[in-house]
């Protein structure tokens, strides 16, 4: 069988014949490693190199090397291997919408024939996209609640942010926040940080509640938020950045006045 019509009619044995990675089945090679991600988004390029070994002690090998997923020749190619060495083949194909499983297959030339070595899988699953949505914030102040932005509080009242986060998955999540209101000269007023105690399914979401703090100078603070999913290893899936509040100065009264003068 020529090169070219192998790489028409690979042999490909069943599931259940593979070997797994690092057991030597071959003749003169043995695929040591299929360097993937263990995961990919949709329509993601997966790069993947298969590693092959050829561990005959005396010889060189020509030692082809197909890959295959989904049905779909993504690595094709013949090299020269030396004696106890290693050689990488590389390509790469696009996510699917689901779980998918590399096969790759090494060959050796018999004549004309191309006899098939050794083999090894790798599966992939479906990354989970995170998705959540900052769906309110207000500011507490004088025993009121208000949507952002605020404007003219008197100087020297207290405040309070409240953020609602929601889940835009189907799978039950965590939440978490992190804020930073910074005042009219941009220095840090808060600097909030939290996660939620339970998970919360597709469509419910869960009130965050930062600390009191003053609004001491006049003029414009500002606020920054990350919504994020994942404890493990944190993802922000919503933002949010604009003026928190406008603060007004206070005037003093007409006698105070006077006693400055």
């Amino acid at each position: 069988m020529t090169w070219e019509r192998l790489a028409v009619a690979t042999v490909s044995p069943s599931i259940g014949e593979l070997s797994p990675i690092g057991v030597a089945r071959g003749t003169y090679t043995e695929i040591t490693e299929i360097v993937a991600p263990d995961s990919a988004a949709v329509g993601e390029r997966v790069d993947v190199t298969v590693k092959v070994r050829n561990f005959d002690t005396v010889y060189d090998h020509v030692i082809a090397c197909v890959a295959v997923v989904d049905g779909l020749r993504f690595i094709d190619e013949v090299v020269i291997i030396s004696s106890g060495e290693t050689y990488s083949y590389s390509g790469a194909f696009l996510m699917a919408g689901g779980k998918v499983t590399i096969y790759a297959y090494t060959y050796y030339p018999y004549y004309e024939e191309w006899i098939l070595d050794d083999q090894a899988q790798k599966d992939i699953v479906l990354a989970e996209v995170y998705a959540g949505t900052i769906i309110g914030i207000e500011l507490e102040h004088d025993g009121i609640q208000e949507g952002l932005p605020v404007y003219n509080i008197p100087q020297g009242q207290t405040a309070r942010v409240h953020v609602w986060g929601r889940n835009d998955m189907a799978t039950v999540q965590k939440l978490g926040i992190h804020w930073i209101v910074r005042d009219p000269d941009r220095e840090v007023v808060e600097d909030y940080e939290d996660w939620s105690f339970l998970g919360y399914r597709q469509g419910a979401d869960h009130k965050f509640s930062g600390g009191y703090h003053n609004l001491d100078k006049p003029g414009t603070y500002t606020i920054n938020i990350a919504l994020s999913m994942n404890p493990a290893d944190p993802e922000i899936v919503d933002s949010h950045y604009g003026n928190l509040c406008t603060v007004a100065a206070v005037v003093p009264p007409p006698e105070v006045w006077e006693k400055l003068v």
